[in-house]
């Protein structure tokens, strides 16, 4: 349970701020065209984002890991991982949709 709990954290956080992200794109009146080209601006924003967190949580997995503070190292590699399947599945829905 330990190990849910903060990716399940992370993940609501995640989703949430992808949602909040495109909420005003969708708001706003503007030509169906350009309307897709300003979501999928906001999409490639948060895979930046993510991708600098998800690095982020490698590198300090690595710092434990050298301390000797395994557990917490593969805390960080899971909240990675889960970070890393949020952007396959952002990269594979702008790809098919």
């Amino acid at each position: 349970m330990r190990h849910r709990l903060p990716a399940i954290a992370l993940t609501a956080a995640l989703a949430g701020g992808v949602l909040l992200a495109a909420a005003p794109a969708q708001a706003a009146p503007v030509q169906p065209g350009a309307a897709s080209a300003v979501a999928a601006t906001d999409h490639r924003a948060d895979v930046v984002r993510m991708l600098h967190q998800r690095d982020e949580l490698l590198d300090e997995a690595m710092r434990l890991d050298q301390l000797g503070d395994h557990k917490a190292a593969n805390d960080k590699r899971y909240l990675a991982a889960l970070l890393q399947r949020m952007i396959d599945t952002i990269l594979a829905s702008e790809q098919h949709g």
